[in-house]
């Protein structure tokens, strides 16, 4: 298949392909879309894929894909879709994903990918479906995807993320026609200014006699010793 150099566009979802993606695609220089997804292709993301400047659109979605989003996507300027939801992809979400500024559709849900959304993503003005759901994300929902005017769609729930109260970002989340987690708002501490938390650590927070306690698993702020003088005060 690679010798198909004239090839504009190569539809293969929706089989039962299984092992890597193959390196022979990657001679596919004219392609304008490449769908595998639907597929049990295994392996990384190939970073040839980032040769294929002409790449419109790329859909490696649902497959078993693993290991981080390779910085060569980068280089696919004229992107103007990148599905690679429902595999195993690892490591952050990528900071150049910002310069892919022809982005309109933009699905990395359901993978295990870990930190905070990158302010990066805020240069991507002609996103009009932004996923990023069923991740290990963590942390606040940045100010410059305010920028994001065109989105449609924002999906970031089953993760740590969370909504800060800051009125331009709730207006903001407000006119998007569809998100998941609309009331996700960043809880504050009690007492301690503007510190905010995630909601899984607002849900892991007590009060005892006036004093903040902030539990996770089996371990408390205070000493072991003092352990038993809480749970009686909790009674």
């Amino acid at each position: 298949m690679g010798n198909l150099t004239n090839l504009d566009d190569l539809f293969l979802s929706g089989n039962n392909l299984t092992g890597p993606i193959p390196v022979e695609l990657g001679n596919l220089t004219n392609l304008n879309v490449l769908s595998l997804q639907g597929n049990d292709l295994t392996g990384p993301v190939p970073t040839w894929l980032g040769n294929l400047n002409t790449l419109t659109s790329l859909y490696l979605a649902t497959n078993r894909l693993d290991g981080p989003i390779p910085s060569e996507l980068g280089n696919l300027s004229n992107l103007r879709e990148l599905w690679l939801s429902g595999n195993d992809l690892t490591g952050p979400v990528p900071t150049w994903l910002g310069n892919l500024t022809n982005l309109e559709y933009l699905n990395l849900g359901i993978n295990d990918l870990t930190g905070p959304i990158p302010v990066e993503l805020g240069n991507l003005t002609n996103l009009e479906y932004l996923l990023l759901d069923s991740n290990n994300l963590t942390g606040q929902i940045p100010q410059s995807l305010t920028n994001l005017t065109n989105l449609s769609e924002f999906t970031f729930g089953n993760s740590d993320l969370c909504v800060p109260t800051d009125d331009a970002l709730q207006a903001w989340i407000a006119g998007i026609p569809e998100v998941d987690e609309r009331d996700a708002v960043c809880a504050a501490l009690p007492s301690t200014g503007d510190a905010v938390v995630s909601p899984g650590l607002a849900l892991a927070l007590g009060v005892v006699g006036g004093v903040l306690l902030i539990l996770s698993g089996a371990v408390a702020l205070g000493a072991r010793r003092s352990r038993g003088a809480t749970q009686a005060a909790l009674r």
